[in-house]
């Protein structure tokens, strides 16, 4: 996320952004992937230096800004600047700040963990675009081929449950992972027809990005479960569900998109009802014969 934890309710600069999409030139959106991509660039340069990054002019520098909502380049350069610490922090930098209670930066850090989860679930499920989440969910129980599943390391957790899920509502579903050289080969036998959901957030892997651009490639429906318009899975994707992750300790937290996911999943086991059912008995029958479960604890749950 953009804001500090001592605002948030401020608008974020990828929610301006996005806010501001269909309005933006394309120098516009230059900065807008400059901006977002190395926000430095903005929190210690001048105009002239963003100008430069962007092969622009200083005037559309601040034609940018403004667009965006604020009062000229210096207030959305305060903007960067306060909100830099919580946006692409690494958990090396998270530690040595919180080591150091001097620093100006850890004062306007959450004190509260278990507070800032909530908010950010919160934000997260408030500000889903619900006709989107029905549009991929269909996408995703109707698709005729197969379902992959492809996540970051960092975002395997929301893809282990969806992968995990998806697989007892319908067939076809295979997760995509491995070293690169085995996703090379898994991916070549995606065809059209089949559905990918691809989730990976800032710091974006090259090994996610370019498994979703060959599979974009083989005119297979890419699906995202990404942080905002200008993420590169968003570009390659048809259709995508943003989601904001921030910080809780040194780590971006999952725990919002693991809420996105079990919207999504929800729906699709709505789309699927019918056949997901007696799909669910057979596994369960399965269950029960090879005694998948404690039996004992089962006799007593039914007693």
């Amino acid at each position: 996320m953009q804001q500090t934890a001592a605002d948030s309710t401020t608008p974020t600069l990828g929610e301006r952004i996005a806010s501001a999409g269909p309005s933006l030139t394309p120098t516009e959106r230059r900065l807008a992937r400059l901006v977002l991509d190395d926000p430095t660039t903005i929190a210690f340069g001048t105009v002239a230096d963003l100008a430069r990054e962007a092969d622009t002019s200083g005037p559309s520098v601040v034609r940018f800004a403004t667009k965006l909502d604020f009062d000229g380049y210096g207030d959305l350069q305060d903007h960067v600047r306060a909100s830099l610490t919580e946006q692409l922090r690494r958990p090396t930098d998270r530690l040595r700040l919180e080591a150091d209670p001097g620093s100006s930066e850890n004062h306007a850090r959450s004190t509260d963990p278990a507070a800032d989860l909530v908010d950010q679930v919160s934000r997260a499920l408030n500000s889903l675009d619900h006709d989107t989440l029905l549009d991929v969910a269909t996408s995703i129980a109707r698709a005729p081929g197969t379902v992959w599943v492809v996540c970051a390391e960092t975002s395997a957790t929301p893809g282990t449950l969806l992968t995990g899920n998806l697989r007892l509502l319908r067939p076809g579903v295979r997760r995509l992972d491995g070293a690169p050289p085995a996703m090379a080969s898994q991916v070549t036998e995606a065809r059209p027809g089949d559905v990918a959901i691809v989730i990976d957030f800032p710091r974006y892997e090259s090994a996610i990005v370019a498994a979703a651009t060959e599979l974009a490639a083989a005119d297979v429906t890419l699906i995202a479960i990404t942080d905002g318009p200008l993420s590169p899975l968003a570009s390659l994707a048809e259709s995508w569900l943003g989601v904001d992750v921030d910080a809780v300790g040194p780590f971006d937290s999952v725990l919002p998109v693991v809420a996105v996911v079990e919207l999504l999943i929800a729906e699709i086991a709505r789309l699927l009802r019918n056949q997901a059912t007696d799909r669910l008995d057979r596994i369960e029958r399965l269950w029960t014969d090879g005694r998948v479960f404690d039996q004992t604890t089962n006799s007593r749950t039914a007693s």
